[in-house]
């Protein structure tokens, strides 16, 4: 149900105590939103794993209700090979986010975020120091990683602008 692109590179992890009577529901599909959060790329970002809103699975289909469906999940397991099942690991890893059914009543959890619409020009800087030549990952849609690989490289040009402007 979820993944992430660098939670594992950056050994991103928590240590929690999971009730067994929450962790006996991760396999509950009906507890689901279908918020599509989960279904985000996200990359560690001041202390917490924060979503990246343009780097969505390539199976997600957004919805005009706000909700969000895998058009492949009966096969998803064999066509989506990076999806993580809600498990002990991927909630340790925070790869939910905090009000997420199957998460938000695990004592201390602390899962993806959305970054406020005030700390997005330096999340944006971030990723643009962290993403200047990387290939694009099998989960997403090559549109989607080019609009991306884009929006990051012309932030560069304006920060560089910027700066010749202060000169």
């Amino acid at each position: 149900m979820s993944f992430n692109l660098l939670a594992d590179i950056f050994r991103f992890r928590k240590s929690l105590q999971i009730p067994e009577e929450i962790e006996r529901k991760f396999s509950d599909d009906s507890l689901c939103r279908k918020c599509g959060r989960c279904c985000y790329s996200s990359i560690p970002y001041q202390g917490r794993l924060a979503i990246i809103p343009d780097l969505s699975c390539k199976y997600l289909v957004r919805q005009g209700d706000n909700r969000a469906l895998c058009s492949v999940y009966p096969e998803r397991e064999k066509t989506a090979k990076w999806c993580n099942r809600v498990t002990r690991d991927t909630v340790c890893k925070g790869l939910f986010p905090d009000d997420c059914p199957y998460v938000k009543e695990i004592p201390g959890y602390q899962g993806k975020v959305m970054i406020g619409a005030q700390a997005q020009e330096p999340f944006y800087q971030m990723l643009s120091r962290v993403f200047p030549d990387q290939m694009r990952p099998e989960y997403l849609a090559e549109p989607d990683w080019e609009r991306f690989i884009s929006k990051l490289k012309d932030l560069d040009q304006a920060q560089a602008g910027r700066l010749c402007f202060l000169k």
